[in-house]
């Protein structure tokens, strides 16, 4: 059973905000939901159908380094256990060091670009201003294989 199959239409929703407990389950709380009576906040999974269903935006997110790699590599347990935490979120999907080590790439989803700057703007390597990143935004439509949510 993929996480498509347990979860259905939240995994992919704009409006599903994921949150993983100490335990590790995590739950889909419905943004919608703040402001419109016919949602659920925490809806049965998996989600079949939704009539407030709006699918969520994939991003590449390439990690320029602007400093040398030493200080890159200062500040890198930093930033892999944010990424770690914006995993646990259900944010990032994946990220790599790029080789030649030049800066990272991520593979990210999230409700909307501003969503995904706010996570952007807390990572050590943006704050300490070892990096930069340039966002790609796609349309997820045609994702296959491991990324298919």
């Amino acid at each position: 059973m993929t996480l498509l199959d347990s979860v259905g239409l939240c995994l992919t929703c704009r409006w599903a905000r994921p949150s993983t407990n100490r335990r590790g389950s995590t739950f889909y709380r419905c943004g919608r939901a703040e402001s419109d009576p016919r949602f659920t906040r925490y809806p049965p999974l998996p989600v079949r159908s939704c009539p407030g269903y709006e699918v969520t935006m994939f991003f590449v997110v390439l990690m320029h380094y602007t400093k040398p790699l030493p200080d890159v590599d200062r500040v890198r347990a930093e930033h892999v256990a944010h990424l770690e935490r914006a995993s646990g979120r259900g944010l990032v999907v994946a990220w790599a060091r790029r080789s030649p080590p030049v800066g990272g790439v991520l593979v990210a989803t999230a409700p909307d670009r501003k969503s995904l700057e706010e996570v952007l703007g807390e990572d050590p390597y943006v704050k300490t201003g070892v990096a930069s990143p340039e966002v790609v935004e796609f349309n997820p439509a045609n994702v296959r294989g491991p990324f298919a949510r």
